[in-house]
This record gives C-alpha cells, structure tokens and sequence, in this order.
C-alpha cells in the first residue's frame, strides 16, 4: 500500500509529537541532499586543529628541500615533542598533525624502506623516532594524532616509476600501524618536478595525471584506520579550502562536484573556496594557515609572526564559514617551539574566550518564529536538536527583555541532514524600526559574523533563501571586547613614512630608535620623512587597557629616484611601499628592469608578489642579472620559488656575495597559470654594504 508524502509527514510529526522528541533527525527528507558521514561529523567538530611543520628543512633553513641532504644534517639538540602538543592543547587544538615525511623525502622515523631517515642521522645516534615521540606526547595530553605523508618524494630513484606507488604503500603502512590511532592522513598535492631522485644531478620528472595509485592508499587508510578522514589526493573525505592565507568564501558550501567534472572554465582554487549548491558529494574544507609567512622554522622571520588581531581574523573567516582550521607551527632547530609563536597563540586562545566566552542569551529571553513549536530548539546549545521553517525561507527572533550591546552574531546548521541555507540576513530594532545589520549567504557548520556594536532589544534573523526548509541548530549573540587593530607602518618611493590604523580608532605611538612604543612615546598624527636605514614600531592605545601589538617595520636602502626602464609612470606600484598595489609587466615580457639611479653594493633582493586574493603573474622561478650602464648584463643568481602559487609570501633571495651594480634586471621564464605577465606587489634591495 502506497502511503502520500503528506500523509506519511504527518504521522511522523505526531509520532514525535507523542514522544516529546525534540531532534527530528529521523525525519526523511523529501529532497535528497548530500550528507556528512559520521567520521566527517565528528572531524568537523573539532573546529580547530594544529599542523606541525618539522624536518631536515627546519636545518637547511628551506621550505621545499631537493632531496639530497645528508641525514646528519638532522640533528634538533633539544627535542620536545611533549612542549609542541601541550602548547597546541593549552591553545584550544584538538588534534594535531606532523610532517612525517615532505617532499624531500626524508622521513622522521626509522624507515625500514629508506636509509633517507632519523635513523642515518646523528640525532639520538640514529636511534630516535620523532613520530613515536610525537604520539606518545599525543596520548599524554589527549589529542588527536594525525600524519603528513608527501606523495612526492625529491629522493626516492624511483619517483615517477611504476615501482614507487609500492614504496609508498610500504611507508604508510608502516606509518598506520606503528603508532597508535591516527585521526586524519594529509596526501600533499604538490606532485612531481625538481629532485635529486637518487641522482647526483639535479632534473625534473613529470608524472602523469593518474600516475599515483590513490584507491590503493585509500583501501590502505580504511583497512587500518577506520576512523581516519583522508585529505587530499583524490578528495575521498575532506577538501583543500583553495589558499595557504586562512580564509574560507563567504559563500561556502561544504558540498562539490567531483573533481573530473570541475568548470573547467573557472579556477580551480576558487572552486575549492566556495564549494558548489548543487554539489553531490558531502566534501567539508580545512582551512591550512601558518603562524609564521613559511611552514617550517626560519629565524628571520622571527619578528613575523601573526598577530592576535591576524589569527582572530583567519578564525573568524575560516571556522566562522563553515570551515575547519588548521594552523601551523614550527619547532626551531633545537626541536621546540619559539617562544613568542607560543605566547601569540596564548594570547589568541584568550582573545577567543573573551570574544565568544559568553552567549548574550539567557533565561530572560523570549524567541519568536512563524514555527513556534520548535523555535526554542535554535537557543537550547544543543546542536541535535533544531528549529525548522515551514517554507524555504522563514525567521527567527530574539527579545533580550532589555537593551543589550552586541556585535557577534553565531549562527549553525543541522548539516547531518545537509546544507540548505542560500541567504540570510539580520536586522536589530531601533527606535520602534528595523533596520539591517548584516547580511550573509551560507551558513552550514558554524557560521560567525562580526559587526560594529550596536544596542538594542530585539534582532531578528531572517533567511530570505534556502534548497529546503532550513533547519537551524544553535543561534548565539556576543559582545566581543575591543582589540585596537595593530598598526600598518608603510614607506613610500619618497621616503615618506605613514602609520595606518584599519580601525581608525584610538591613538597611535611610535619610535625611531629600535625601543618598543608606549604613551610617552611620539604620538602619531601625520605623516612624517625618514629615508634610508630606518627602524619604526608602532602600537595603537584605546582607553586605560586596551592596546594593540607592536607593529614593526625595517626600513633599508633609499629607493628615491629609482626608475623601471621603459616605464614612463612615476611612483610605480613596485615602489610605493604599498602591498596592496600591483606592478605588472607588458603581456610577454614577464620582467623588469631597474635603474637604481647610483651604483651600489648589494647582496640580496626582497621581492613580494601580487597579494590581491586571487594572485596573478605569480612567477614560479627568477633570474637576476647586474649591469653598471644597463647594456652588458651579468646573471647573478637564478633559482624557483618553492611554494609561491599556493603561499605568495615576501621572498628575500641572497647573493652568494655583495655585488656593485645600478641596473637591476629581474626576470621569470615560468609564470603561474602559464601567464605571459609578471605582477610585483614590492621589490627592494634586501641588504646594502
């Protein structure tokens, strides 16, 4: 006997009617919507997880090693495993993930399939293990474990052959069932290229699209490890959020397309940012970030660590749309953890609590909607259980009882029966009328959005859009204290200098002299000329406590009167200090050409890329050449980028000794995208002697 829809969603309403059921997740749907399983449920709710970046190019002071360094060169005097996941656990991860093994190929335990490994190494007299070291410190301090394992490997003489794909399943075998439970597996997809390969000369292998075996490796991970979600490689659980920056779309679906069936005509990265509508497979993202501007540890990049003002914002627009975060440290090379990367993420971790440590709704709410019978399901903190609109659309709102500042609004899905929600905004009441007080498009997980304070007594969240009726799970309302945003200091082509604030608010003090800021400091007011080698640290103060992270900025050579040849514009964007404009080269020429005005002795160059969101004429190698009069040139160096496409960070390249030059030339024969273009967001002269 054949049962009408109506007739069978009545019965099931007042058979949890009966039973006072307050979840519906019984409910069938009556359109099928791609859902999470039940392992990617629960790596979701982890929120935030830690990545640790740690190898032989923590030594060799690289990002991307070739893979013919010499094990001995491994050698961390002070390794401490246990400070690295405490450290992650004290900052709220709940899971973290090692480097087992990066490109290079060099592995962190004792491979019995490679003497490229700990074990050929004088560290522990090449008897440690890092990864056995890393998991017991995990099982101390009750955190999940996970392992990077590269699919590229740099050294291995058989990269690139068939034989390889069976080198690989040895090694992750050996990796799932030495050292305990593992919670998620990272497959790179930085694949093929530049190595040693077993070789004593450096060349390039390239791979074909389905060279590596994936559902070989997957079959591996779930016989093993039936709780470990796979990252990467052919996208069998979770996703790639499409940067190394830390953002998530603001329209983020946790739903895509298959990777063969991909628009072709669209970005890649951007796909993986925004995730699909009518995606048919359940692929939620992971947000991968780094503390620092590279992955592994590099002392000059001490004074660059992110700032808390940094990390709110990469949590707020990773977490905050839906996503996971997973954000990196890097051990120095006495194998711990520098002290100011701890303390930020100390200070981070506090900033969190502060901004979302108490929910503005309480007992002395009320809630209204046009589905009365389930609205308090959305306030109750329970995420099983949720408020339902009848329709496609539909609202919620908040009666605090009395007038209340806020400007955090958290808003979840119940996603186990799929993402709907299209559109949505909120509004607060003011003097009798409504008016907007922000709008957004996906919520799915979590969803987080800041606002400027506002006070008032009610808010209502309306969702203008969605594929089914929305089922809202959590609804929560914040007063986030102040955070004075930490100053950007920035030095244009005339050696001026000007402090910007992105908040506009409070006061700004700085010095000149290398000492840190403070209120006896110079207060900041206009802009003022400081050419040449020059320190500045700025820090912006707001009322008797709130004050900002000192900003510091390090001035070298005088870039007045500098010139590109063959470019009659003046102040041109790779000169003015400012990274959020672009320089680019005529289309096929990707270089440029600098007439410094006066010869110098030089013996390095600074060069950032373009830094708009959506990089273009990123180039993927460079050439350097001199010349005193610009006609007879003299390459100085050449080399690649390791990483820059997906990490378009301040590349600084030295010279193997100071050269005297007054033209420049800085050149790439291989440009991101295969462009015929080359985008400079800044380029300066690293040291002068």
């Amino acid at each position: 006997m054949k049962i009408s829809s109506g007739l069978l969603l009545f019965c099931i309403s007042l058979s949890l009617f009966l039973t006072g059921n307050k979840s519906r997740a019984q409910v069938p749907a009556l359109q099928e919507f791609p859902i999470p399983s039940r392992l990617q449920m629960e790596w979701q709710k982890l929120e935030q997880i830690a990545f640790i970046h740690f190898s032989i190019n923590t030594f060799t002071d690289m990002e991307w090693g070739f893979g013919n360094e010499s094990p001995e060169l491994f050698n961390p005097t002070q390794l401490d495993c246990r400070q690295w996941v405490k450290i992650c656990k004290d900052a709220g991860m709940k899971g973290v993930i090692l480097t087992a093994k990066h490109h290079d190929g060099f592995c962190l335990w004792p491979s019995a399939y490679t003497e490229h490994c700990v074990k050929n190494s004088v560290w522990k007299e090449g008897k440690g293990d890092v990864v056995r070291e890393f998991s017991e410190a995990c099982k101390e301090y009750g955190l999940k474990m996970g392992l990077y394992l590269s699919p590229w490997d740099c050294n291995h003489p058989d990269y690139g052959k068939p034989e390889y794909n069976q080198y690989f399943k040895n090694q992750l075998t050996e990796l799932l069932t030495h050292y305990g439970e593992v919670f998620e597996i990272w497959f790179d997809g930085a694949n093929g290229g530049r190595g040693y390969y077993g070789t004593d000369s450096l060349h390039n292998r390239t791979i074909p699209a389905d060279y590596y075996d994936w559902q070989g490796f997957v079959d591996i991970v779930r016989k093993l490890q039936p709780n470990c979600v796979i990252h990467g490689g052919a996208m069998p659980d979770i996703r790639w959020v499409g940067n190394e920056e830390g953002y998530a779309g603001e329209t983020h679906w946790s739903t895509m397309m298959s990777q063969e069936i991909l628009a072709a005509e669209k970005n890649r990265q951007a796909q993986l940012n925004s995730g699909y509508e009518n995606g048919t497979r359940w692929l939620p993202s992971e947000t991968d970030v780094s503390v620092r501007p590279g992955w592994y540890y590099h002392a000059a990049e001490d004074h660059k660590v992110k700032t808390v003002e940094q990390l709110m914002d990469i949590y707020y627009e990773s977490v905050g749309r839906n996503s996971l975060l997973l954000l990196n440290l890097s051990p120095d090379k006495q194998g711990r953890i520098f002290p100011l990367d701890s303390a930020r993420l100390m200070e981070w971790k506090q900033q969190l609590d502060l901004d979302l440590g108490k929910n503005l709704l309480d007992d002395y709410c009320t809630y209204y909607s046009q589905n009365s019978r389930s609205v308090d399901f959305a306030f109750d903190k329970f995420f099983d259980t949720y408020w339902e609109s009848f329709k496609n659309y539909g609202y919620l709102e908040i009666d605090f009882g009395i007038e209340t500042t806020c400007n955090r609004l958290l808003l979840q899905e119940h996603i186990p029966e799929g993402q709907k929600v299209k559109a949505f905004h909120a509004d607060y009441l003011e003097n009798g009328e409504w008016k907007t007080l922000v709008k957004g498009t996906t919520i799915g997980y979590k969803r987080i959005l800041r606002f400027i304070p506002v006070k008032t007594r009610k808010i209502r969240i309306v969702i203008d859009d969605a594929l089914a009726p929305p089922q809202i799970s959590t609804v929560a309302v914040f007063n986030a204290p102040l955070l004075p945003a930490t100053p950007e200091i920035r030095r244009n082509q005339s050696g001026e200098i000007v402090i910007l604030s992105s908040d506009k608010i409070g006061e700004i003090f700085y010095t000149t002299d290398g000492s840190d800021p403070d209120r006896n400091s110079k207060i900041y007011d206009h802009p003022f000329v400081s050419d040449g080698p020059v320190t500045v640290k700025a820090a912006a103060y707001q009322g008797p406590d709130a004050r900002s992270e000192t900003a510091v900025e390090k001035f070298g050579v005088s870039k007045a009167g500098w010139k590109v040849v063959g470019d009659s514009r003046t102040d041109p964007a790779l000169f003015d200090g400012n990274p959020a404009t672009t320089w680019f080269s005529p289309k096929g020429e990707p270089g440029v050409t600098v007439d410094l005005v006066r010869p110098m002795m030089i013996q390095g160059v600074n060069f950032l890329p373009d830094q708009s969101r959506f990089f273009s004429g990123i180039p993927l190698n460079y050439r350097i050449s001199v010349s005193m009069k610009g006609k007879k040139w003299k390459q100085v160096v050449s080399g690649e980028f390791s990483n820059i496409r997906n990490h378009p960070v301040l590349q600084t390249i030295p010279f193997d000794k100071p050269v005297e030059t007054r033209f420049l030339k800085f050149e790439s024969t291989s440009v991101a995208e295969g462009k015929n273009i080359l985008g400079i967001g800044e380029l300066e002269i690293a040291i002068e002697k």
